[in-house]
């Protein structure tokens, strides 16, 4: 391939770094990709044939990886990205509830941006902080759903997303 449309000189450099970390040029995908979502919000098709042709690797690893793991995606979301967990611990915890203001106050949908382009809104199985369900991220920051008694408090949190 050679020239690279999504794969720019920041993001190569960074795939270089990642590359002399590990063994393996597979074992470098995986933050790469996250270099890539860091940069374009989304995994665009063309960048996985990049990154496949960059690293030598078949481009089926990549997408395999993009398929499999929620934080990867194709489609481009908003500015701001709502993670909502629903497995068994959250789900007692009253994830819906959460989800519920959640909606109201976004104008998002589960799967959808909001009108604005600000908020999208993923339910995904589990991201590990099980002590404060309900748990939600936004992009990469986690909170304590249980903590969230009202929508004035979700509003501050939100707020600072803006």
């Amino acid at each position: 391939m050679g020239e690279y449309i999504y794969l720019t000189p920041d993001i190569l450099e960074r795939i270089d770094r990642h590359l002399n970390k590990f063994p393996f040029p597979q074992q470098a995908i995986i933050p790469s990709l996250h270099d890539i979502l860091d940069k374009y919000r989304d995994i665009p098709d063309q960048a996985v044939f990049e990154l496949a042709d960059y690293l030598k690797v078949p481009p089926s690893d990549i997408e395999g990886i993009v398929s499999f793991y929620d934080m990867f995606r194709h489609k481009k979301n908003a500015r701001n990205h709502i993670r909502i967990c629903r497995n068994l611990p959250c789900h007692l915890g009253k994830y819906q509830l959460l989800l519920e203001k959640i909606k109201n106050l976004t104008g998002a949908d589960i799967g959808k941006n909001s009108p604005d382009g600000k908020w999208y809104i993923e339910l995904v199985e589990c991201i590990g902080s099980c002590a404060i369900a309900p748990a939600f991220l936004i992009n990469d920051d986690l909170y304590d759903g249980s903590k969230i008694v009202s929508e004035e408090d979700l509003k501050k949190i939100l707020s600072r997303y803006e």
